[in-house]
């Protein structure tokens, strides 16, 4: 097996089909949330995956500009309909992160969808043994982005190992 298709059937490995949707919170889904200090959807979710990741002894994942747009990109998608929700496109949204950034060594994603705030959206991903396993990955940085269609919010979250 060639070393690009063994990457490529690793990554899709790495890749957790499992969805779920939350109906109700107690906060609204709005990109900034004054009870959170003023910081965006996108910083909170980083703050409470890195809380996580912490309580089980791992190293925080750094967010970065080049994997968010990805995921953005990915949310934007989905709300609009454009993909369905799920894992669409995830081999295409890494090459473009490898393009920009050079050699991945590992990439997963978790998607959801629903009227959630960022800590709702964790713990759910949280409580799924496939989305829990990528958050506990051997990652370094993360991707993170959201898009609203009506009262639903679709999350991203990329994972990626260089």
């Amino acid at each position: 097996m060639s070393i690009l298709k063994s990457r490529r059937v690793l990554a899709f490995l790495l890749v957790v089909f499992a969805a779920f949707q939350v109906s109700a919170c107690s906060r609204a889904t709005s990109r900034v949330d004054s009870t959170n200090g003023g910081k965006s959807m996108d910083e909170q979710i980083l703050y409470y995956t890195n809380k996580f990741r912490h309580s089980k002894g791992l190293k925080p994942l750094q967010l970065d500009e080049t994997i968010s747009q990805q995921a953005r990109r990915h949310s934007r998608d989905m709300a609009s309909g454009r993909t369905g929700f799920g894992h669409e496109g995830f081999e295409d949204r890494v090459a473009v992160v490898t393009k920009k950034m050079g050699r991945v060594g590992a990439a997963a994603e978790n998607v959801a969808y629903g009227t959630l705030d960022a800590e709702a959206v964790v713990n759910g991903w949280i409580k799924s043994p496939g989305h829990r396993r990528n958050m506990l990955g051997d990652y370094t940085l993360i991707g993170i982005g959201t898009a609203d269609k009506g009262r639903i919010t679709f999350f991203t979250q990329v994972f990626i190992k260089q």
